[in-house]
């Protein structure tokens, strides 16, 4: 059986496959939207999706030149379509069952807003619901806890920010060709944090393991990290898990901190001396606190990762939060949900009829294209 862990390392060959191919990929939605005449992007997208499109927004700002917003869902139906007015619409699904896109997408047409869809999964009913559906290049992933589909979601959404960029005159060509250099690196930017995360746990692994309360920080795009750290802790090893934004951390929510906490500051790309400092003072009240950085100097509290250039930092501290909680999640066999909130899980299902079909359709997909020795 093809496992959490095996994704995320399939995610470094896959993001390299990905950028190959980049253009291809990319390409319907870049026309679509260079086409509308819409001066703003607004991605709707929950969970994974969500944080993968946060990871990207400030490149994507930064590419295009114009109002990039990431909003649920729920957000979006009850206020956030609003302002601004001339924005172009990207709802987000991976699995394309998922019942809150799906109503975005419905409301979307409803009142004739401009546009497009992007799911893994074309057979699912996301397609039913949007004039334009488009597949961003995750191939097979059939664990419920993606992680292969965050990284290419952030990889696509990066290269159709420095295409649709280029093509509209906000980013030059000299530039666009750096952007698109860097994501052909992504892939050793993951294998970097995979690594990083192998080896903690291995040192670490009694003070990794005791179900503590955990806290993620970051800043910028790496806030959207902290967000994907907040979730999949909580999904995979099911403690409480939380994220804030470095400043945000030290006005108020640090006061819980005690001996035992978990706590993840990811360091700025370019290096932060107001996190370190941060990071050294938790540090002193708990063991498990650990800053993630490309420019460590070498204290016992740090985990050291690797990245050529800050655009694709992102997707080496990505990979590292993923696999710490794969390796922990495997270790304590913490998968399952509680029996009690199992019973009552079909009260709140969140996708749409046949998804459980169709996770069984990717299993089986997936025993074929990867082995069943790439679970073992």
């Amino acid at each position: 059986m093809v496992k959490m862990a095996d994704y995320i390392e399939r995610s470094v060959t896959r993001l390299d496959e990905v950028a190959a191919r980049g253009l291809e990929l990319v390409e319907p939605l870049v026309e679509r939207f260079t086409l509308s005449g819409c001066d703003a992007l607004r991605i709707v997208a929950s969970g994974s999706s969500k944080n993968a499109a946060d990871i990207a927004r400030p490149l994507l700002q930064r590419s295009l030149g114009r109002e990039v917003q990431v909003v649920t869902p729920e957000a979006f139906i009850d206020f956030e379509h609003a302002q601004p007015a001339n924005a172009f619409n990207v709802a987000v699904s991976q699995s394309g069952y998922s019942t809150n896109t799906i109503a975005a997408l419905d409301f979307m047409a409803e009142h004739d807003l401009p546009c497009a869809a992007l799911t893994a999964n074309w057979a699912a009913p996301i397609s039913e619901h949007a004039v334009c559906v488009f597949d961003y290049g995750v191939g097979v992933e059939s664990v419920d806890f993606v992680t292969m589909g965050v990284h290419v979601l952030v990889s696509y959404l990066m290269l159709f920010g420095i295409e649709a960029g280029e093509r509209m005159g906000a980013l030059d060509a000299a530039e666009a060709d750096r952007l698109r250099e860097c994501l052909h690196v992504a892939g050793k930017a993951c294998a970097s944090g995979i690594s990083a995360a192998r080896a903690l746990f291995e040192n670490q692994k009694l003070a990794l393991s005791t179900q503590a309360p955990a806290i993620f920080v970051g800043n910028g795009a790496l806030r959207g990290v902290a967000q994907e750290a907040a979730l999949k802790f909580s999904e995979t090893t099911k403690v409480p898990a939380m994220w804030f934004e470095g400043e945000e951390f030290i006005h108020g929510p640090e006061m819980q901190i005690k001996p035992g906490y978990l706590v993840v500051i990811i360091d700025d790309a370019g290096g932060s001396e107001r996190l370190a400092g941060i990071a050294r003072g938790i540090h002193s009240v708990t063991d498990t606190c650990y800053l993630i950085t490309a420019h460590p100097e070498g204290l016992a509290h740090e985990v050291a990762i690797e990245a050529s250039a800050s655009e694709v930092y992102p997707f080496a501290a990505l990979a590292f939060i993923q696999y710490l909680a794969a390796q922990i999640a495997d270790a304590l066999k913490s998968w399952d949900v509680h029996p009690y909130l199992d019973a009552v899980d079909d009260a709140f299902a969140s996708k749409a009829p046949g998804y459980d079909e169709s996770v069984h359709e990717l299993e089986r997909r997936a025993a074929t294209v990867y082995g069943d020795s790439a679970g073992a």
